[in-house]
């Protein structure tokens, strides 16, 4: 492979592909997906059970995506998932794989075929992005809080309804920030 297109592969996070024999439940894997699921590179290369995969998907993500690897093989439909692995050095990545099922001409499944990338450096990225976002809204709502208090003294019904549309709409903003960070989808 040409060091250009590698050095593309590797700055988009591309990890490697996986193929899934559905009749024998045997996965081989590329690049460097072996090491991030903790399966033997050798082993990986010729076939594991798709078990010993999952065993590399971390504990509390492990039963969602034997549930929707389950779906897929089964509707012979698309597999797409973000989730985290643990590695054999001991990391927690993030993923995202991207996979589809290749049918016969009767519509059975026959293998599930996809890559994977990594997410992880975007993913540390985004929390320190929602950390600063956390850490500003709780310092306005100190300060509204603080201002609801004083603007009691001044007598004026419509500052103290600012101030509580004001933190209306912080926790909008809070709950819109939370609600964006977990992303699964099966088609």
């Amino acid at each position: 492979m040409p060091a250009s297109l590698q050095s593309i592969l590797d700055a988009s996070g591309y990890l490697g592909t996986w193929e899934t024999d559905l009749d024998t439940q045997i996965v081989r894997l590329t690049g460097a997906l072996p090491r991030v699921l903790a399966v033997d590179e050798t082993q990986g290369a010729t076939g594991v059970p798709v078990s010993a995969l999952l065993k590399g998907v971390h504990q509390a993500d492990r039963e969602r995506i034997a549930h929707l690897m389950h779906k897929a093989h089964s509707t012979a439909g698309r597999f797409e998932a973000e989730f985290r692995t643990c590695g054999r050095e001991g990391g927690v990545h993030w993923i995202a794989a991207r996979g589809r099922i290749e049918t016969d001409p009767t519509g059975r499944g026959l293998r599930c075929i996809g890559l994977m990338t990594d997410l992880t450096e975007a993913r540390q990225d985004g929390q320190a992005a929602t950390d600063h976002t956390m850490q500003t809204i709780d310092r306005v709502v100190d300060a509204l809080m603080a201002l609801r208090s004083l603007t009691k003294e001044l007598g004026s019904p419509i500052l103290p309804t600012l101030i509580n549309v004001m933190l209306l709409e912080l926790g909008t903003i809070l709950a819109k920030s939370m609600g964006s960070s977990e992303i699964d989808r099966m088609h």
